[in-house]
């Protein structure tokens, strides 16, 4: 026979219909006996049939609701493509309008591209011999076009805004970074 103790540890499974078969029998045998757990039980009870009384019903969409969706849906999938009230873009009336069409578009979307290509090369100096060397925990940097008597270093830890990262003015052709520690990997560039 269990105590009162370890049977009101079962009561509230009892009450919402958790227990094995067994262990139903055990606290159900218990409760004939004793008055509190009959009370305490008896208050899980109500408690969980008040949840079970408030707990929202599942929501379904009415029959006729549903009807009116899968009309709609099944009109839109045999109405015919927006494009094809257009000319241009009704591939059995004109093909070869529609390949000009296309030849127009793509050169509109490449000449941004192009031009910003083309100025960003001219605006760019050219350093063509860079020497990285990397000793004693500092990081030398020597280059040699002999455009210039200063140039600027860029040092960042990320690629995409090395103009907006530390700058250094040199004077020369050779800088060294003194700490080069200050993350995992450092991106340069000379302007």
């Amino acid at each position: 026979m269990k105590s009162c103790g370890s049977i009101k540890s079962l009561l509230p499974l009892y009450s919402g219909g958790e227990l094995t078969e067994a262990e139903h029998q055990s606290v159900e045998i218990h409760l004939v006996r004793c008055a509190s757990c009959r009370d305490e039980e008896s208050s899980f009870s109500q408690v969980i049939e008040a949840a079970r009384s408030t707990s929202m019903p599942e929501y379904r969409i009415p029959s006729g609701v549903r009807n009116r969706i899968a009309l709609s849906a099944a009109e839109r999938a045999t109405r015919r493509p927006w494009g094809s009230f257009i000319p241009v873009f009704s591939l059995s009336a004109r093909p070869g309008l529609l390949a000009a069409a296309a030849v127009v578009v793509l050169a509109l979307v490449a000449l941004p591209v192009t031009l910003r290509r083309s100025s960003g090369t001219a605006s760019q100096p050219d350093v063509p011999i860079l020497d990285i060397t990397a000793a004693g925990g500092v990081v030398k940097l020597a280059w040699s076009d002999g455009s210039r008597d200063s140039y600027r270093v860029y040092k960042s830890t990320n690629p995409r805004v090395l103009g907006q990262s530390e700058v250094h003015v040199v004077r020369g052709h050779v800088w060294t970074d003194t700490r080069p520690e200050s993350a995992s990997i450092v991106y340069y560039r000379i302007d």
